[in-house]
């Protein structure tokens, strides 16, 4: 019996450390995005930095100059 709660957690703990570290990942990925919607700016320039972050995937300085424009643009009213 001990034996097989053994191999649970030994199961269970990396499949979440795993999870864990995937959600991290992501909300960094999208932290362009979020801060283009929390200010408010002109769709053409969210969508500027959708596209410039998307890109980070295969070519990460572009997800650096989305980060940049995202805080660099005027707060839109």
């Amino acid at each position: 019996m001990e034996n097989m709660n053994i191999n649970f957690i030994e199961t269970i703990l990396p499949i979440l450390a795993f999870i864990f570290i995937l959600f991290i990942v992501i909300k960094i990925f999208m932290l362009p995005i979020n801060m283009a919607n929390n200010k408010n700016l002109a769709h053409n320039e969210i969508m500027t930095i959708k596209i410039l972050t998307w890109c980070g995937l295969f070519a990460g300085i572009t997800w650096v100059i989305a980060l940049c424009l995202a805080i660099a643009y005027k707060r839109c009213n």
